[in-house]
């Protein structure tokens, strides 16, 4: 049976998937991890069936450009392009990034907790990075503030799910990542920040569920 592979966003780890990890018995399970809190597992293994890939943030970019002839794709809270840029007003200023960056090497915790609470996860304590994942870390900030992935020719099937209240990537972003995907679709909930795959996980599994048995 296709199987799924999850990959997280920036500043999570695996353990994002938690609600989703159990949620689907009948299909092969794979949780990736970009590898800040653990080590980095971002390779699948042959499946007859194919895969789905299921993308939060920028782990939906990170799907997309993997070598792996998706049977489709899911994006939560997810874009192909992060920051402001010349012509493209919507997105988070370059500066911001820059912020974050100049923090992390001296307090990572810190940078970490105020990410978090932007998301929507306010009192949630992220776990400690070592020296690696600092640096995994640091470099992925740098990774978001040049995305920008541009039209993609013959996408998977692909649907979008995002929050309208979104604070770490705007809506628009999602209304312009459906517009370079053909034939993408989007679902926007009215709430749920940037966290989907905790704050929305049953309305997510949900429509995920939907799309695989539209996939087949």
């Amino acid at each position: 049976m296709t199987g799924l592979a999850l990959l997280h966003g920036w500043g999570f780890g695996p353990e994002a998937w938690s609600a989703w990890a159990q949620a689907f018995p009948e299909r092969p399970v794979v949780l990736l991890n970009a590898g800040y809190f653990g080590p980095q597992r971002l390779q699948l293994q042959h499946n007859p069936h194919g895969w789905v890939g299921i993308g939060h943030s920028l782990g939906f970019a990170r799907l997309l450009t993997m070598d792996v002839p998706w049977r489709g794709l899911i994006g939560l809270g997810a874009f192909l392009r992060f920051c402001v840029a010349p012509g493209q007003d919507s997105g988070t200023p370059p500066q911001t990034l820059d912020a974050m960056l100049a923090r992390l090497e001296s307090d990572p915790q810190d940078v970490l907790t105020r990410f978090l609470r932007r998301c929507g996860l306010a009192g949630q304590r992220p776990a400690q990075p070592d020296a690696t994942g600092c640096e995994r870390l640091r470099q992925d900030l740098t990774l978001l503030r040049g995305l920008n992935l541009g039209p993609q020719a013959t996408p998977p099937p692909v649907l979008l799910l995002h929050a309208a209240d979104d604070r770490i990537a705007p809506l628009a972003l999602a209304e312009e990542a459906r517009t370079l995907l053909p034939g993408a679709r989007l679902r926007v909930f009215i709430t749920g920040g940037h966290a989907l795959p905790q704050t929305r996980s049953a309305d997510c599994l949900g429509l995920t569920r939907e799309f695989l048995n539209a996939a087949g």
